[in-house]
């Protein structure tokens, strides 16, 4: 409207409006900006500003009127950065001027203007504007985003499908304002491609600031539309003024797309018909599997790229690889580890997880196992194994030879002795049971009696109905068993050398020496009075070492029925090698009692 002051009216009394600024940003309600933030997009040019129509003078004596745009720091008198004179009578309408581009630079200034009627001044409300030159983080790269800790390093279906998308935090910055903005880009390779598309972008808000809370929604769909593989996430920071900032720092993080392991089934531990772990169990399995097995049936999902973390007792066992074939999957349990909560009597809790990428299932149901590993005696750095070389070696003797380990022919219908000393920790309700060669029954057995200590000597029989299974063996083992009534160890086996069975067929040892009718007279060679040579020759049944016996008997008949008294001599002969094969000579000394 074309207001014309009447020159009756001061022009200084006149209130002039504030100046309008179009490139001053505006909200979605057109609100504009309180700091009069102005868009970096004008910067480039002298930035317009609208000077609202004043009520013009109609004074025949004023033949122009001048507008001066005063443009100075925030707080500084007003200075003249452009005039513009107009001729009376003014145009009707607003005004349009310019502060030049040169004084565009970086700060907060305080805009207004100036009008001069015929040396008569008036001047406007100021009005804030903001010239923003320097980007978020002052020009430095910003740091690369941050995944959430519980990715684990990896996006996989479970969480996308979960959550429905990722939120990535971008670390505290520099000159950070409210109505800054993040654009972000997720890349398939760390450069940038160029032609990588936007992502997303994130205005943060003065309460994301204040709160540190800086995150961008990173969608499931552009993740998915990605594929699996390496990703990395970059991101530009613009301010309300469009002030750019340089590309970020690449965040790298895998993409498993396969759909997570689900419904785990609860593990099955197969048990031997004694009902619990034990040491046997462990050497053998349940049912012949060779060791203490987890068996783990089928699960949704199941993956090559999975494995399986059985949880033992609170203990990992070593990650094993699922083939999805190959259910159910059969997992050994190492001694160590069965035994890593001690022997026992107890129970061991047991459950598993799926690893897929760098992420874990949730542990399937849990049950739970007993077990006892405990021994009767001292336990050996080969366990389970049944054998225990550190349990004191038995000895066997003869009722009537006494020799260690050897029982003759005098010992014909007679009981053995075992001698041995007792175990380590003898306990009541612990025994041992001695085993005769390949006598399936025990030999013998020690019950262990309240008071008794390691060490102590034991002297066992072995019934002659035993010994007589096997009466000619030149190496019978023969071993002992501790037992708890859980567990069995072995001790080490003793050679014992039986030769309870007489040698049949043996020839008749002769007189070298005698005529050829076989007697022996004064002009026998060598003399009778240097003493008799008896021969006994070689048989395949001797062995070295065989105790032999030979006995001389003198006779008043040729029949041998009416024996002399005083007359009967033997010698004990210890064979070597070559006399058992080759034979050998004994000499009866003369006497003459002993040979008439």
């Amino acid at each position: 409207m074309d207001v014309r002051r009447k020159p009756t009216h001061l022009f200084s009394e006149v209130a002039l409006p504030v100046p309008e600024v179009p490139a001053i940003i505006r909200d979605d309600q057109g609100v504009e900006n309180p700091d009069g933030i102005v868009a970096r997009a004008v910067l480039n040019d002298d930035l317009e500003v609208v000077v609202p129509a004043w009520p013009f003078s109609d004074d025949p004596r004023i033949t122009r009127e001048t507008v001066s745009i005063g443009w100075r720091i925030a707080g500084s008198e007003f200075v003249s950065v452009r005039d513009q004179e107009y001729p009376t009578p003014v145009e009707p309408g607003d005004k349009v001027l310019t502060v030049p581009q040169r004084y565009l630079v970086h700060g907060t200034y305080d805009l207004s203007y100036r009008i001069n009627q015929g040396g008569n001044l008036n001047f406007s409300l100021i009005k804030r504007v903001t010239v923003d030159t320097v980007p978020p983080h002052d020009h430095q790269q910003p740091a690369g985003a941050r995944y959430p800790d519980e990715l684990l390093g990896v996006i996989t279906d479970d969480y996308l499908t979960q959550h429905g998308q990722v939120l990535v935090t971008v670390p505290s910055y520099s000159s950070m304002r409210a109505f800054d903005r993040a654009v972000f880009f997720w890349a398939n390779a760390d450069p940038m491609p160029g032609d990588t598309p936007i992502a997303g972008e994130q205005v943060f808000s003065q309460d994301d600031i204040d709160n540190r809370r800086l995150l961008l929604p990173l969608t499931e769909e552009v993740i998915r539309d990605s594929g699996a593989g390496q990703r990395f996430l970059f991101y530009r920071l613009y301010d309300l003024a469009g002030n750019e900032s340089p590309l970020s720092y690449s965040a790298g993080i895998g993409v498993d797309l396969v759909p997570s392991p689900e419904n785990l089934p609860a593990p099955r531990i197969p048990l031997s018909a004694r009902g619990l772990i034990d040491r046997q169990h462990a050497r053998e399995g349940a049912t012949s599997q060779g060791g203490v097995t987890v068996e783990i049936d089928r699960y949704d999902n199941a993956e090559a790229s999975h494995f399986i973390i059985v949880n033992w007792g609170g203990g990992e066992l070593t990650e094993f690889a699922v083939d999805p074939n190959g259910f159910p999957l059969t997992i050994f349990v190492p001694w160590r580890e069965l035994t890593a909560n001690g022997l026992g009597p107890g129970t061991a809790r047991v459950s598993y997880q799926i690893r897929f990428g760098g992420s874990l299932s949730p542990k399937s149901p849990e049950v739970s196992v007993p077990f006892d590993f405990t021994v009767a005696g001292q336990d050996h750095g080969n366990a389970p194994a049944l054998l225990n070389n550190d349990l004191a070696r038995l000895e066997v003797r003869g009722e009537v030879s006494d020799l260690p380990n050897t029982l003759t022919a005098q010992d014909q219908g007679r009981d053995a002795r075992v001698l041995l000393a007792l175990f380590d920790d003898p306990q009541p309700g612990e025994w041992l049971e001695v085993f005769w060669g390949a006598v399936a029954e025990p030999a013998a057995r020690y019950q262990v009696q309240p008071g008794d200590a390691a060490g102590k000597p034991l002297t066992l029989t072995v019934p002659w109905a035993i010994v007589e299974q096997d009466k000619n063996n030149v190496a019978l083992p023969v071993s002992y068993v501790t037992d708890n009534g859980i567990n069995q160890q072995l001790a080490p086996a003793t050679a014992v050398q039986v030769l309870i069975v007489p040698i049949e067929g043996l020839q008749t040892p002769g007189f070298p020496h005698a005529d050829i009718q076989g007697y022996l007279n004064c002009c026998a060679r060598p003399r009778i009075w240097e003493g008799v040579t008896i021969r006994v020759e070689g048989n395949p049944a001797f062995a070295a070492s065989d105790l032999v016996e030979v006995h001389c008997q003198g006779y008043a008949d040729l029949g041998s029925l009416e024996p002399i008294e005083g007359t009967l001599w033997s010698q004990r002969k210890m064979l070597s090698a070559a006399e058992a094969l080759n034979g050998f000579d004994v000499v009866v000394p003369y006497a003459p009692t002993m040979i008439r």
